[in-house]
């Protein structure tokens, strides 16, 4: 059996294939590890990534991806028909030889049936039903329980009867990229030099977020202490724009903020550059993680094991209740609010910023 599959999975059966990962920002990057795995064991195979839009810029200028697919969807149920259709019509044109689908729903595994690849690999579920979406894969995986999801997506790797070359998410900028990001530093009157620590403390998902007197005494905190700014940043939506704007209105120290002004590869190229990232479980915080920026990430009910930051000698911060990590959207799980943040302090946060800066270059104090 294993000599079969070891057959059908490789180098010469296996030259066009495609990565379904339709979530988020951070479920993109998690995502990198797995073209990085294909790339090293496919050498000579096309790698295609299908991705929410939105996310597609976590894999623009990646070596390891050849072409980028996007799912865009519209609220006019004609016109969103027709971009199914359409996309459905380039992926299947392709003729993909596999199919990986990290996204573990029902979409994923629709568009992984519809693309027309030959073999098609996605997650089995304790629960399999008669009419279910295991019956659009030919290869069922199941997944470890308790495992982070990166050595998840990466179990994709070892059911194709490979080792993993790398667990570490990995982003690419371009040196234009990196000249945008010099250019809002030295508006801001930062040198390359400077030191400063960039703090991301709002997404849509509301319940993930702490305080805004919190974060506004953060952010005193560290410029009293160590003498640096702190960068905000944020999605561009109103809502996002505006918790940005209030942690600057009642903060005395004058943060930067760039809250809603920056690209994702303007982002990325930033946060490479700061001292310390300080955020919530969000898309940002795993592109902290994976320019290798040391972080604090200051988690309320998802469960860090699965989500947290990956790699070493980074700190989240959460509280030690027995119903955290409850993995809810909130306490009422309606996305608004969850307790454990709302009654974190920011005395519970600083030791995790002390403890990170305490290991920065010389110079601060």
């Amino acid at each position: 059996m294993k000599d079969c599959m070891k057959k059908i999975y490789s180098q010469e059966n296996v030259k066009s294939i495609l990565v379904i990962k339709l979530r988020y920002l951070g479920d993109v990057v998690v995502s990198t590890p797995v073209f990085e795995a294909l790339r090293h064991h496919y050498p000579k195979a096309s790698i295609a990534a299908l991705v929410s839009e939105g996310t597609e810029a976590m894999l623009t200028d990646n070596p390891n991806v050849d072409r980028i697919f996007v799912l865009k969807r519209d609220n006019n149920p004609i016109i969103d028909l027709t971009k199914q259709l359409g996309l459905i019509a380039k992926l299947r044109k392709v003729r993909f030889d596999l199919a990986l689908e990290l996204t573990n729903n029902d979409r994923g595994a629709t568009y992984s049936f519809l693309s027309g690849a030959k073999r098609r690999l996605g997650y089995r579920s304790k629960r399999v039903k008669c009419l279910d979406r295991h019956l659009l894969f030919t290869d069922l995986v199941r997944a470890h329980k308790g495992t982070h999801i990166v050595d998840r997506h990466l179990q994709m790797i070892e059911h194709l009867g490979h080792t993993p070359l790398s667990k570490a998410p990995s982003l690419y900028v371009t040196k234009e990229d990196e000249a945008s990001c010099e250019v809002l530093l030295s508006n801001n009157d930062l040198s390359r030099e400077d030191n400063f620590v960039v703090l991301h403390p709002i997404l849509k998902a509301k319940y993930r977020a702490w305080r805004i007197e919190e974060y506004a005494k953060l952010c005193d905190y560290i410029y009293d202490t160590f003498g640096i700014p702190t960068i905000m940043v944020s999605g561009p939506s109103s809502d996002e724009v505006s918790f940005v704007d209030t942690i600057a209105q009642l903060s005395t120290s004058s943060p930067i903020n760039l809250g809603g002004r920056l690209s994702l590869k303007q982002l990325v190229a930033l946060i490479s550059r700061a001292t310390l990232f300080i955020g919530i479980d969000s898309g940002p915080m795993h592109i902290a993680a994976a320019v290798k920026t040391p972080l604090v990430a200051i988690f309320g009910p998802q469960n860090p094991q699965r989500w947290g930051p990956w790699g070493d000698g980074h700190i989240v911060v959460q509280k030690s209740w027995d119903c955290v990590p409850c993995r809810k959207k909130g306490c009422d799980n309606k996305g608004i609010m969850s307790l454990c943040l709302e009654k974190l302090s920011v005395e519970e946060v600083i030791p995790a910023i002390d403890r990170q800066m305490g290991k920065m270059k010389p110079g601060i104090n």
